[in-house]
């Protein structure tokens, strides 16, 4: 409470400041309740706490207009991408952040994305979509345009809607605090691991189309990779009927490339090598040997940076045995204790 406040408090009612303090309290605790009247217990997981009571008001604001504004917002800016244009980035004010984090932390983490999707996952990286495609005879590669802001709040809204099937004002609040100009905000920490789950659909049907033509499909965030073994081609309608599942859900693909057995395409970063196997790409392995050679103390540590990755691209299928291995094993230790 401000002293100009107290004091005006005081002038006015005669009553000293504890009661001010005291209605302010009954009043937030009107609010939190009433907001957990429109969305649910469940729903609050994520704002538990004191904070919960002071943005009541916020929250119940959002949802009464639709609208983020004026009590949340976002900050515009650029990185350059790989090829030099422009990435347009949204990043979200700290307070909406930290909500998006608890989000991510309390929803997100316990729902399921397709097992093909492999970005932005635990236990998963560039390396796992590359080593899915070594070895094979046709490897298709293809970008999905703007990807996060092509994924549409509707299509938010109706995931958020399966997690809260009886809470109609539920879904449209996560919605309105996971999207930003009618879609997935690149920027926002709950970004990545929903355009995974409201994708599921997506990714079943594109994995469908490669099984029944007998390859492989997965995909990481925007980067989609296709692979037969034994065949010298794709099948001859492969493209056009994965064009038309896109535009399904909204999506455009571009830089649709085919590789046959003599190429070594770039996958993620990373190399197919044409006799399987993977390798990293030769400017990598250039900085490695120049960062072998000097004799800079802090070089020291972007070596062993560089040799952790290397190490993990490399050494995964046999790092992925282990793992099964051991699974096995515990499979078997639970069995025998029954």
């Amino acid at each position: 409470m401000t002293s100009l406040l107290t004091t005006l408090w005081y002038r006015l009612t005669g009553q000293p400041e504890w009661k001010l303090r005291q209605l302010e309290q009954q009043r937030q605790y009107a609010s939190y309740y009433r907001l957990s009247q429109l969305i649910g217990w469940q729903a609050l997981s994520p704002f538990y706490g004191g904070e919960m009571r002071l943005i009541s008001d916020q929250l119940l604001r959002v949802l009464e207009r639709g609208e983020l504004a004026p009590d949340f917002h976002y900050r515009h800016f650029t990185r350059p991408k790989e090829d030099g244009s422009p990435r347009k980035l949204a990043e979200p004010d700290p307070t909406l952040k930290r909500f998006q984090h608890n989000i991510r932390k309390f929803m997100l983490k316990r729902a399921a994305a397709h097992p093909a999707a492999l970005g932005f996952r635990r236990r998963r990286s560039t390396a796992d979509h590359a080593w899915q495609h070594a070895g094979a005879h046709t490897i298709v590669t293809a970008d999905i345009t703007d990807f996060f802001p092509s994924t549409k709040a509707w299509r938010v809204e109706a995931w958020w809607q399966t997690q809260f099937p009886d809470q109609e004002d539920a879904a449209r609040l996560y919605t309105l605090l996971t999207t930003y100009q009618g879609a997935l905000p690149q920027g926002a920490p709950t970004s990545p691991d929903l355009s995974n789950m409201v994708n599921l659909d997506m990714d079943t049907a594109l994995e469908s189309r490669a099984k029944i033509s007998g390859g492989r499909y997965s995909r990481y965030c925007d980067d989609l990779a296709f692979s037969w073994s034994g065949r010298d081609d794709m099948p001859s309608d492969f493209e056009a009927g994965i064009r038309s599942s896109m535009g399904e859900y909204g999506y455009h693909l571009h830089d649709w490339q085919v590789w046959q057995g003599s190429d070594e395409p770039e996958l993620t970063g990373i190399i197919l090598k044409r006799r399987g196997g993977v390798a990293l790409p030769e400017t990598v392995r250039q900085t490695i040997r120049q960062l072998e050679r000097s004799h800079d103390p802090g070089d020291a540590a972007r070596l062993a940076g560089y040799r952790s990755y290397e190490n993990m691209v490399l050494g995964l299928p046999e790092r992925r045995e282990r793992q099964k291995e051991a699974q096995r094993q515990k499979a078997l230790e639970r069995k025998s204790r029954r």
